[in-house]
């Protein structure tokens, strides 16, 4: 199994990485979950629910709606296509699929292939629900001996499988088209036809040392402009982030002096910013206009400094990270650059972030003005931190 070895090439390691050995299949098993008590005049309900969140300090308004607690830790969470059920990946190999109203185990996402030859799931993503295409409750999954497997979860069956010879990261959906990149240790990116199951492009720099048009070291973070049917993002261990153009054969320009070490890339919906979440001490979260590629402000922690691993934009005023030392999930105000909620003494750091059904529609959501309010519009987040889970929503004062 040397060939996918996984043990990093240098002292200090930028994200959960697996080990060359083999994935342990064995004696998983759920130790215990929590699920939180609605009813305000159920007393012991309501007891249940702080004594399941007293090892954690929540600061802001946010509450903590369920919890799993496992013996194998899950690198990346992903909601399903209608966010009924919230799928975690394992470093055993195995995709397991938990209802989100109840914690339950409904399924496990597993074949011969991946019993044989185990390796941890690295990333997930389903196609982008819209109106041009149906609902067909499947998940697509990356593994870090590079197998990439599309799994429908309403009946345990793989639908299809692509071998990469090689370490894969993630996975990302173009916003609008049937393709996806995929992107690995080799720091090439492989652009596919989902439906034709082709291999369109390789992304990866010229022959030209003296130009930085490629990656030179891993990749694990990709991300499409949802403005343009062209243009993504991408970042890894080589401390640069990448544009690139489908129709321009290699990066046209990059940021500089970003260690990338999970899913710590978003563009915001209007495809203008740039958001950075690098697994660094300094300078770890970022905003950067995408036009120029200059740098609109650096978030700087309001105490508690962390390395992160994973963000995303949420809302119009809000983003979420998470990463570790300290281990931490943030959620932060950019009208004011503070935290807005935290979620502190995590038992390991986070390493993946998913966000929930949106609960208003943008006009209703119009008619939350003041910040306590909007806050309580934002859906709600999933994330996972080691051998736990967790579903956290937001509240109004």
């Amino acid at each position: 199994m040397d060939e996918w070895d996984l043990e990093p090439k240098r002292k200090l390691q930028a994200g959960p990485t697996a080990s060359r050995l083999p994935a342990q299949t064995q004696n998983f098993s759920v130790t215990s979950t929590f699920v939180r008590n609605k009813d305000p005049n159920d007393i012991q309900g309501q007891l249940r629910n702080l004594q399941a969140t007293e090892d954690l300090e929540l600061t802001g308004q946010i509450k903590v709606l369920s919890s799993i607690t496992t013996t194998k830790e899950a690198y990346c969470v992903k909601y399903t296509e209608e966010y009924d059920y919230l799928c975690a990946g394992f470093t055993d190999g195995k995709i397991r699929v938990f209802s989100t109203a109840n914690s339950k185990c409904t399924a496990t996402l597993t074949d011969e292939e991946t019993n044989e030859n185990s390796a941890p799931v690295t990333c997930m993503k389903h196609r982008p629900v819209n109106k041009n295409y149906p609902i067909i409750n499947c998940i697509t999954a990356t593994y870090a001996n590079g197998l990439v497997k599309c799994w429908n979860y309403s009946f345990n069956q793989c639908t299809y499988t692509i071998r990469e010879k090689r370490q894969t990261y993630n996975i990302t959906y173009h916003p609008r088209l049937p393709k996806f990149i995929t992107c690995g240790d080799n720091g090439k990116m492989y652009y596919y036809d989902e439906e034709s199951k082709v291999q369109e492009r390789i992304l990866s720099g010229s022959d030209n040392n003296s130009v930085l048009d490629g990656h030179s070291s891993r990749v694990f973070a990709a991300c499409f402009n949802p403005q343009s049917n062209y243009e993504l993002i991408t970042g890894g261990w080589d401390d640069v982030v990448l544009f690139w153009d489908l129709r321009q054969p290699f990066a046209l320009r990059h940021l500089s002096g970003l260690h990338m070490g999970g899913e710590g890339l978003d563009i915001d919906s209007a495809g203008k910013t740039i958001l950075t979440c690098a697994w660094q001490a300094e300078n770890a979260l970022q905003l950067w206009d995408y036009g120029s590629g200059n740098l609109i402000t650096t978030l700087e922690p309001d105490i508690f400094n962390t390395k992160l691993y994973c963000g995303r934009f949420i809302g119009k005023d809000y983003l979420i990270c998470g990463g570790c030392q300290s281990n931490l999930l943030r959620l932060v105000d950019k009208t004011t650059s503070f935290s807005a909620a935290n979620v502190k003494n995590l038992p390991k750091g986070v390493y993946s972030i998913d966000i929930g059904q949106p609960k208003l529609s943008k006009d209703k959501a119009k008619e939350y003005m003041t910040k306590a309010n909007e806050i309580a519009t934002l859906p709600r987040i999933a994330f996972s931190a080691g051998t736990k889970i967790f579903q956290i929503d937001f509240s109004a004062k």
